[in-house]
């Protein structure tokens, strides 16, 4: 099982920041469904400093993962959190949440033949993400890297119907597993075709809010105002948040063009 305490622990203040703002609140009503619990220890950490009595179901198909998280959450977390076994897409799609997060994986490679197929993403990295983007939810917060077609996930989540709502991001050192032979080489073609960026050292992931447009509800502490009549700007609204968006995940195109 794969655990980085510095990925975890920024998913898990990025969940947090989600869950504590206030005009999220509406949305978050019916609960939460998560793609990939891992070892459950960020959506703990989150929920215990947050102290937000919401519904938490965590989907996870790895089974050594799905016994961890279990155990942590017998033991340590909040009422109102649990991990289901079994594959998100199968099982977390038709339920009552209006909200879905993830920590998606992100490392591509022409295959999930890797030494960590967990984090595989497909040939840009971005597939699951892009799957989810194309889910049924109002409110998605996902994890998004610079080195996994980010323009592209900004462009499929706009033809989806989702403006972005807010967003933050800091620098990932690249490890071992982004550094594998099959991985790097697929990050350089990538870079080559303008769907990777990165630095000489890592490269950015950010937690990123996405509202689907037409929806009710307001995101006003994010910055997005809805309409006078309730409902969020429609799908042909400028989206400056996701054109500056944009710009961040692209910003290390100029330091160096491989991992």
């Amino acid at each position: 099982m794969f655990y980085d305490p510095v990925e975890s622990t920024f998913y898990a203040w990025c969940v947090e920041r989600l869950l504590t703002s206030s005009s999220a609140a509406p949305y978050l009503r019916d609960g939460v469904v998560e793609l990939g619990a891992g070892s459950g220890l960020p959506i703990v950490e989150a929920l215990r400093r947050c102290e937000v009595p919401v519904q938490v179901r965590g989907f996870e198909r790895d089974p050594e993962s799905f016994r961890m998280a279990s155990r942590l959450v017998a033991l340590k977390a909040p009422p109102g959190y649990s991990v289901e076994p079994g594959d998100f897409f199968d099982q977390g799609l038709d339920g009552p949440e209006r909200v879905a997060i993830a920590n998606p994986p992100y490392l591509a490679a022409p295959t999930g033949d890797t030494s960590a197929p967990e984090l595989w993403g497909g040939e840009s990295g971005a597939e699951v993400t892009r799957r989810l983007l194309s889910g049924p939810f109002d409110v998605l917060m996902l994890m998004m890297a610079s080195i996994a077609d980010p323009l592209g996930v900004i462009d499929h989540a706009a033809c989806s119907g989702y403006l972005v709502a807010d967003w933050c991001a800091r620098p990932i050192p690249f490890g071992r597993h982004s550094r594998e032979p099959v991985v790097h080489r697929r990050l350089r073609e990538l870079h080559a075709e303008g769907r990777a960026f990165s630095s000489e050292a890592g490269y950015l992931l950010a937690g990123v809010t996405l509202l689907r447009a037409g929806r009710r509800g307001r995101l006003t502490s994010v910055g997005r105002e809805s309409g006078p009549d309730g409902f969020a700007p429609d799908a042909n609204t400028l989206d400056p948040n996701a054109d500056v968006l944009r710009g961040v995940m692209a910003a290390g195109a100029s330091v160096r063009r491989g991992p």
